[in-house]
């Protein structure tokens, strides 16, 4: 069976599996990435997709490091220069704003897909990485202080160092024995895409009510997303209301500072959280989804996953330039 050597073998392509490898890239590094599908191509013409994060400040610097920051900036995001969270019922209310920091916002709103597809034509332009897609690993395991993963076309590659990055049901951290601390939220989250009366938006804004947080995400031009925090009945039934009622529902349980809606897209998902008993072993390393899952706090969940690209990254660049082992755990 032939194989195929490299320093890094990341097993998931998405946001942060690709953001790490750019960063690694970087360091001369020689990569591999494995990922099942192939990201969409973009188009302008193409609606919203409801799956979008805040990026904050320190995951634009890591984007910015390679042309992907700008890669996005091409495609679209919404940057927010206002954050204001209160309470329903109470006297807590507070407003961040960019000034306060010197800066010109406080962060962007980006589709997941763009930040993903970004990253992808930053690493098809790096001799350094190899993209394997459509490539599913089949086993991973560690031999001889060697890592290897077998994939399901029956090719086998090796590698110093395993980093799972493929989201919360990794099959990589299952195949090393690491367990998770997990519970349930006792909550599910309904996201929906609309479009506003009022006009482009640079605030997001989160309100704290009994029954869970409802939030407004600004998008370009008169988009946005809704956010709605309930029991997960309660969202069941929501998303399962004809879009005209679901729209009133939203207008009458809102604030005020949402105005009038149109209701375009809408999807679910329970709330979970998810913690490895482990991050790291010899010569493996877990980030991102496969590390801890914790609730989107109104699209911020990914900032964990890119501080956690910044941590190895330097991880690796100081234990190389000390002439160590990087590899090892």
């Amino acid at each position: 069976m032939p194989e195929t050597n490299f320093d890094v073998l990341i097993c998931g392509g998405g946001m942060t599996g690709a953001g790490l490898a750019s960063v690694l890239a970087q360091q001369g590094l020689k990569i591999a990435v494995f990922e099942a599908q192939q990201p969409d191509d973009f188009d302008l013409s193409q609606a919203f997709d409801l799956r979008i994060s805040a990026l904050g400040p320190q995951t634009r610097s890591v984007l910015k490091r390679t042309q992907a920051w700008q890669n996005i900036i091409s495609m679209r995001a919404c940057p927010y220069r206002q954050m204001r969270v209160w309470e329903m019922q109470g006297f807590g209310d507070i407003t961040f704003h960019a000034n306060q920091v010197n800066a010109s916002e406080l962060g962007h709103i980006v589709e997941n897909r763009v930040t993903q597809l970004a990253l992808w034509q930053v690493l098809d332009e790096m001799p350094e990485v190899t993209l394997l897609c459509p490539q599913k690993p089949l086993k991973t395991y560690r031999k001889n202080a060697i890592m290897y993963v077998e994939t399901e076309s029956g090719e086998t590659f090796a590698g110093k160092l395993l980093v799972a990055a493929d989201g919360g049901q990794s099959i990589v951290r299952q195949a090393f024995g690491i367990g998770v601390n997990r519970s349930q939220y006792q909550q599910a989250c309904l996201v929906v895409g609309v479009n506003t009366e009022l006009g482009q938006q640079d605030i997001t804004w989160q309100r704290f009510t009994s029954t869970g947080p409802q939030a407004f995400l600004p998008l370009p031009g008169q988009h946005g997303s809704v956010v709605w925090y309930h029991q997960a009945d309660e969202v069941r039934r929501l998303y399962q209301l004809p879009n005209a009622q679901l729209q009133a529902e939203i207008m009458a349980h809102f604030p005020q500072e949402l105005g009038n809606i149109e209701v375009l897209s809408k999807s679910y998902f329970n709330l979970q959280k998810q913690h490895a008993q482990s991050y790291i072993q010899d010569g493996l390393a877990l980030i991102g989804d496969a590390a801890h899952i914790i609730n989107p706090l109104a699209g911020q969940g990914v900032n964990l996953g890119f501080q956690d690209i910044s941590s190895l990254d330097a991880v690796i660049a100081n234990s190389r330039a000390a002439g160590e082992e990087w590899w090892q755990g």
